[in-house]
């Protein structure tokens, strides 16, 4: 090797010394592509020497001779191009590399063939000059892929994090809200941050977002949009150190081929089940299974259709090769080791609230406000809140029930409302922004949150801290945050007697109102912002 490297030194500086500077300069602009041409010549050269060599000279079989000669013809050009075009000289990667490098070989091989039989057969072009312009092509593609992903050199300091996320700002939700908190604290503690994104371009320039942040529109196939995700973290991978995907399906699976493509690890945190979520969305209603609403608990101890199903098993596995979880609550650890991830991989880090004191929304001075911020989806119960409304009504007829977000049950409680001539009593009031969200909250009376799951109830931490009393239910991560009768009330999913004795119980008792906000406000400490950043930060290093 040493000696293959003082030749090309000499015959380098004796060019150098021979050609005019203009060609110099221009042969040094493209000095890689040039590079490449020369490798790719000389690959070929020793698969036609060696088919002559084997079949003429020694006599083997021509299709013995053509196998052989491919073969070396085929490791030659991985040598040339990764130790002299691309100059990416390190060992570490090299097996996955010369596996990426056959595989790009052989889809090659087939593109070939297809696009081949397209211009002869279907266009009628000859065949000499249609397999011209197609090794052209395949020529091309492979330069750009050999150069941005095959052989593109890794970054060494170790302080560029790449976040792969579902939902960043101006979308509304507690991911979003994570993701940006990410995006500037982080760089305080000497880190780099680029982001991945589903959304669209127009987001960047109606938000000033950072050049920093890559979006793929969700304005597409699922599987076209997964691929550019997965495309785009690939690329991200010589710039990233660690890749930290903010769900286990959209995010994560992407992430994870990316990853296992480069040999990578990466950090994944899991703020619910997406199988579980997604069979509750299709079968569009809360009762299923024998007439009872399926808990999550319970979901992952039972099997269901093939689609759920195969969810399921990408979740499990992309769960199961990360190099660390991160999970808002210790529910969530407890579902982790039923998804086959070892404990001590498993990292419980409370999300964040940044509290923030806003303008009360204005309201008349009789009314009582119930408020309930959700995502309309099926597991949420907002129904059940509609549906006991004309009893709370009997022992209050100024009470108004506010119900604020947005999602695919919109419609249909609407048409509840309506059936039931409640339009007076019940707003929808749609999407809003953050600081109308918390105008609405200082505003009320009653914060009630019905819902089936919770990882971490971030609007309840954000009710709690505007002294609004809470009624919630007992399920997944909200004990974690309300303790029964001392910051909040907890009642059971979907219990119309317990939901309304409740809140009859706080419009009609301001002693225990002032008790329970007053032990709420105070318990807030565990889900302050510099230890959710520096516990995350000391994921991140490791």
């Amino acid at each position: 090797m040493n000696i293959i490297r003082k030749t090309y030194q000499f015959c380098k500086k004796t060019l150098e010394k021979i050609i005019p500077n203009f060609y110099l300069n221009l042969i040094n602009k493209y000095k890689i592509g040039i590079k490449y041409i020369i490798s790719g010549g000389t690959a070929a050269a020793v698969d036609l020497g060696l088919l002559y060599i084997f079949t003429d000279v020694i006599g083997l079989w021509y299709l013995y001779s053509a196998i052989i000669s491919f073969i070396f013809s085929l490791l030659t050009s991985f040598l040339l191009h990764k130790f002299w075009t691309f100059r990416e000289n390190s060992l570490k990667r090299i097996k996955k590399q010369f596996i990426f490098f056959c595989a790009l070989a052989f889809l090659n091989l087939g593109i070939n063939t297809i696009l081949m039989y397209i211009a002869v057969e279907l266009l009628g072009i000859w065949y000499i000059l249609s397999q011209f312009f197609i090794m052209g092509f395949i020529a091309f593609m492979n330069f750009v892929v050999n150069k941005t992903i095959t052989f593109k050199p890794e970054n060494k300091d170790n302080k560029n994090i790449l976040i792969a996320t579902g939902i960043y700002p101006p979308d509304i939700g507690g991911p979003a809200t994570y993701v940006r908190i990410l995006q500037e604290e982080v760089p305080k503690h000497g880190f780099n941050v680029k982001i991945v994104t589903y959304g669209e371009q127009e987001s960047r320039i109606n938000n000033h977002a950072s050049e920093d942040v890559y979006y793929i529109s969700r304005k597409q196939s699922k599987p076209l949009r997964y691929f550019k995700y997965f495309w785009r973290v690939l690329n991200l991978l010589s710039w990233a150190n660690t890749v930290y995907a903010q769900g286990p399906v959209s995010e994560g699976y992407p992430v994870y081929w990316a990853c296992r493509l480069r040999s990578r690890k990466y950090i994944l945190k899991v703020v619910g089940d997406y199988a579980w979520e997604q069979y509750q969305v299709a079968s569009n209603k809360l009762q299923v299974t024998n007439n009872k609403f399926v808990t999550l608990d319970e979901f992952q101890n039972k099997r269901f259709d093939s689609s759920t199903e195969k969810k399921r098993r990408i979740e499990h596995k992309v769960a199961q090769h990360a190099e660390k979880i991160v999970v808002p609550s210790f529910y969530l650890k407890k579902i982790m080791k039923q998804w086959g991830v070892s404990e001590d991989k498993i990292n419980v880090i409370y999300n964040a609230v940044e509290f923030k004191d806003v303008e009360s929304i204005k309201k008349p001075a009789d009314e009582k406000w119930l408020v309930s911020v959700a995502r309309l989806v099926p597991w949420k119960g907002i129904d059940i809140l509609i549906q006991i409304m004309p009893e709370l009504l009997k022992h209050n007829s100024n009470l108004k029930l506010k119900i604020i977000g947005d999602g695919p049950e919109k419609n249909n409680l609407q048409l509840l409302i309506t059936n039931d001539e409640l339009e007076k009593n019940i707003v929808l009031t749609g999407k809003l922004s953050h600081d109308e969200v918390l105008g609405y909250l200082q505003a009320g009376d009653v914060f009630v949150l019905n819902t089936g799951y919770e990882g971490l109830p971030h609007t309840t931490l954000e009710a709690m801290h505007a002294n609004l009393p809470i009624v919630t239910t007992s399920v997944c991560g909200n004990p974690e945050v309300v303790e029964d009768n001392r910051t909040g009330l907890l009642v059971e999913y979907n219990d119309k007697e317990q939901i309304k004795n409740a809140i009859l119980k706080l419009l009609n008792n301001q002693d225990l109102v002032n008790k329970l906000t007053n032990n709420a406000k105070n318990s807030l400490g565990k889900f302050d912002k510099q230890k959710m950043i520096n516990n995350t930060i000391e994921i991140l290093k490791s």
